[in-house]
């Protein structure tokens, strides 16, 4: 409060009451089911189908979800979720590495995603570079996690095998925001030992004096590859004898960095020149990597493609030698420093491949990454327990799909692989009114025709929502997966890009529907439907995909699933519905500002307010009926809303009504003729 001691003008500024609502996203959508990799029950944010490909393999012939996305991102889809559920008696790979100086466990790493594509991740561990003397600090270490196929690369630094770090290597690993989005790792013993480095290690040798090399300085190189029971595997492997490093009359190097530049170049053109260690290699290179300032050489072979051979040569062992014959010149002094006394040469895989086998004294204990089920479908209990998992705050989301409820048996194409797909469905549909959002119901596969159709609208339901909405039939598409080929497609994805489209265009109390309402990339519905099937369909309140001359294939109905004629619901329409929940969850986010304000006539008036601008400005906009405001929307609240006994419990009532802008569904028109008076 001001408080003026002094005659004068004073001055303050006084908050007007009013606070911006800003409207909730309307077209999130959120999928659930299979996908060939990705984190299991973990959703994340993609905002594009290349982000879905990078997190989760991309498309998958054994995943309805990962054509789903595709069509959703090329229907106008912008932002979405998904959240992963491994196939049923699918296994993550697995491993556990070995401590360093000592023969016993250190840390277990296991896949986050259950099936083989676990098996393309790359472990890599270092000492150095962590800020700390390696000798004083045996618990330290550094990992680098790659995803062979996803390209995607995690490192770890300064992580600590101790309970008491900061840095405590379980914990950074799991952390849910800045975490591993590959591993799970868990330390095998309190205070156990840091994994010892992958890769060849060497130490290198201070360098004094100046002048050129008397005799040429060589070495031999061994690349050794190991197979599936960890031994050494010579088909893969190679040996080049007497590599020059540095020729007579060769300039010493004056410098760490330029004897180890030299030594690579060197290398890397003797694996070129040599027909079977080229072969061998298939094109990838031995690469280095300084430490500690120079003091030490890590030499791996560089990061592999897809290529099975590139697959197992990335994890080879390297080592150097002196040449053999050996040279009687003592000029290879600056070699035989590699391997010190106090610092012996590790030798050990360049990475290792979670579930592959290496050497006991290396890694032990390896599971080997299993797809499980042949189709790619989880249990039905995995997929309830997916959408039960949703009941939560996060993810947000506006849109849910589950394209892989209506799967085909793999025996019977009119037989559903989940015969309790609906009531899965069911339960969707409970979490979705109760997060404000909306459930897109593929159909089964036995509604493979009108009166199947029919059937199951009538009595295959075992709930009621309006927050749920389905459509018939399925869609036709390309499948990209096999060149030239079309499938029939659950349309749950298109529509949700459909909504999302829409949303953007007019605003989501536009029905997602008629002729504008064009599904992109489908060559039309399963199922072509005359305005007589059409006729029987909508009355039960399921929507229909048409097709029409020149606009295309659209979806062309817009009933919850308590659309029915016979239910005569308030909330038939989903553009109402779904306006609802937009007004609902702008209002519960841009609100939160008056949670413990004093509950009097002050907060009253402001929340009057601040629900009317936001009311009116979607009223400008055209989403409400009405050609005035007063026949529009009213908000509601003062003393008579909130009683002293609301008040008493801490409680402040706002009451709003809208008049909702409803699809034309008949347009109707009268003709008849004029008759024309006699002359």
């Amino acid at each position: 409060m001001l408080m003026p001691r002094a005659p004068g003008v004073y001055t303050r500024e006084l908050d007007s009451g009013v606070r911006t609502i800003v409207g909730a996203s309307t077209s999130v959508a959120l999928f659930v089911g299979p996908t060939a990799s990705g984190i299991d029950g973990r959703p994340q944010r993609i905002a594009s189908y290349s982000d879905f490909e990078r997190l989760y393999g991309g498309l998958s012939a054994t995943s309805n979800l990962s054509y789903s996305v595709l069509h959703f991102f090329s229907n106008g889809g912008s932002e979405a979720f998904v959240a992963r559920v491994p196939p049923n008696g699918s296994v993550a790979a697995g491993m556990a590495l070995r401590r360093a100086n000592a023969n016993q466990g250190s840390i277990r790493l296991t896949s986050l995603s259950r099936g083989a594509g676990g098996g393309e991740i790359h472990v890599e561990v270092d000492s150095f570079g962590t800020g700390a003397d390696v000798a004083a600090n045996p618990l330290l270490f550094n990992l680098t996690l790659t995803h062979r196929l996803t390209r995607v690369t995690e490192r770890f630094g300064s992580i600590s095998t101790s309970p008491a770090a900061a840095r405590e290597a379980g914990a950074v690993i799991a952390d849910p925001a800045t975490g591993s989005r590959l591993v799970a790792l868990a330390v095998l013993g309190a205070n156990a030992a840091a994994p010892q480095p992958t890769g060849t290690i060497l130490r290198l040798p201070d360098l004094a004096g100046a002048g050129n090399f008397a005799t040429p300085v060589r070495l031999s190189l061994t690349v050794a590859v190991r197979d599936a029971a960890g031994a050494v595997q010579n088909g893969l492997g190679f040996t080049l004898n007497n590599i020059t490093i540095f020729a007579a009359g060769t300039p010493r190097p004056t410098s760490k960095l330029e004897l180890v530049t030299r030594t690579l170049t060197a290398i890397n053109a003797a694996i070129r020149a040599d027909d079977n260690a080229r072969t061998r290699m298939n094109g990838l290179e031995i690469e280095g990597q300084l430490f500690e300032a120079g003091a030490y050489l890590r030499l791996r072979v560089a990061m592999p493609g897809p290529g099975m051979l590139d697959r197992r040569i990335a994890d080879a062992t390297i080592t150097l030698a002196a040449p053999n014959p050996a040279p009687v010149a003592p000029e290879l002094g600056w070699l035989a420093a590699f391997n010190d006394a106090g610092f012996p040469i590790i030798a050990n895989p360049s990475r290792y491949r979670l579930g592959a086998a290496y050497a006991a004294a290396q890694a032990f204990d390896p599971v080997v990454g299993l797809d499980g089920d042949p189709s790619g479908q989880p249990s039905a209990d995995a997929m309830r327990d997916a959408v039960l998992a949703l009941d939560i705050p996060d993810p947000f989301f506006n849109i849910l799909c589950l394209p892989d409820l209506a799967r085909p048996a793999a025996n019977d194409p009119l037989a559903p692989f989940f015969a309790n797909a609906m009531a899965i469905y069911g339960e969707a549909a409970r979490i979705c009114a109760r997060k404000h959002a909306f459930l897109l119901v593929d159909p089964p596969p036995s509604a493979a025709s009108v009166g199947a159709a029919l059937a199951w609208k009538q009595s295959g339901f075992p709930f009621q929502s309006s927050h749920a909405a389905a459509w018939f039939p399925n869609i036709r598409v390309d499948d990209p997966l096999v060149a030239g080929s079309i499938r029939s497609h659950p349309p749950s994805g298109a529509l949700a890009g459909v909504m999302a489209r829409t949303d953007a265009e007019a605003g989501v109390w536009q029905a997602p529907a008629g002729t504008d309402a064009v599904i992109t990339g489908a060559y039309g519905p399963a199922l072509v439907l005359s305005d007589d099937d059409h006729g029987q369909l909508n009355p039960l309140g399921l929507n229909c995909i048409r097709q029409f001359p020149v606009f295309g294939t659209v979806a062309f109905g817009s009933r919850t699933v308590d659309g029915a004629d016979a239910m005569a619901s308030q909330w038939k329409y989903v553009p109402v519905r779904r306006t609802s929940s937009f007004i609902l969850r702008s209002l519960q986010e841009g609100l939160r500002w008056a949670v413990h304000k004093p509950n009097g006539e002050e907060l009253w008036s402001q929340l009057r307010i601040n629900v009317t601008a936001f009311l009116h400005g979607l009223f400008r906009q055209g989403a409400f009926k009405g050609v005035s405001a007063r026949d529009a929307y009213f908000v509601k609240c003062d003393a008579s809303t909130t009683p002293q006994a609301d008040i008493d419990l801490g409680i402040v009532n706002i009451v709003i009504g809208f008049a909702p802008l409803k699809p034309a569904e008949f347009v109707i028109i009268s003709l008849r003729q004029i008759v024309q008076p006699a002359a």
